[in-house]
């Protein structure tokens, strides 16, 4: 059967789309999708949430009675364990594309080849010029998610460190 007669036929027997998650570590849940929302809840690592949505690097959970936010890069798909085939990896297939357990953050849909033959593009750059945030705010950020310094080298393209 295809994908899109399937979907609607899942939809209306009352399938449910929530798809399984489980916290990779400890983690705030939000009541909205920002660093700086109302904390609703802690919820600690292993444990299991339904995650009802996504929105850019969010995802919206239900966990223990409670909904609200929580970041992606905080959340493996799947029950966590290895051959996960169970409604929620069925309802990923229509989501990703694949039904795999993978942390759900990264470039999806360019191939290997398409990476390669990448090329800069100065005008997309400057573009994203216009979303940076100063320093003294991003440090609000990493304090709020409780974030260390840490010292990154350069690498020219021959993968030769360089200091600054």
């Amino acid at each position: 059967m295809r994908r899109h007669l399937l979907l609607p036929l899942l939809l209306a027997s009352g399938f449910a789309a929530a798809e399984p998650g489980t916290v990779l570590k400890a983690t705030e849940l939000r009541a909205k999708p920002f660093g700086d929302a109302e904390v609703l809840d802690e919820l600690d690592a292993k444990s299991t949430v339904d995650i009802v949505t996504r929105q850019g690097a969010w995802a919206q959970v239900k966990a223990g009675g409670k909904s609200g936010w929580v970041r992606l890069l905080n959340l493996r798909t799947g029950s966590g364990q290895r051959g996960d085939a169970g409604a929620g990896a069925l309802a990923s297939v229509f989501k990703t594309g694949s039904s795999g357990n993978t942390v759900t953050t990264g470039v999806k849909g360019l191939s290997e080849e398409k990476l390669k033959a990448a090329e800069p593009d100065p005008a997309e750059a400057k573009r994203l010029s216009q979303y940076r945030e100063t320093e003294a705010t991003a440090r609000g950020y990493a304090k709020q998610a409780k974030l260390a310094t840490q010292q990154v080298g350069y690498f020219d393209a021959n993968g030769e460190e360089i200091r600054k």
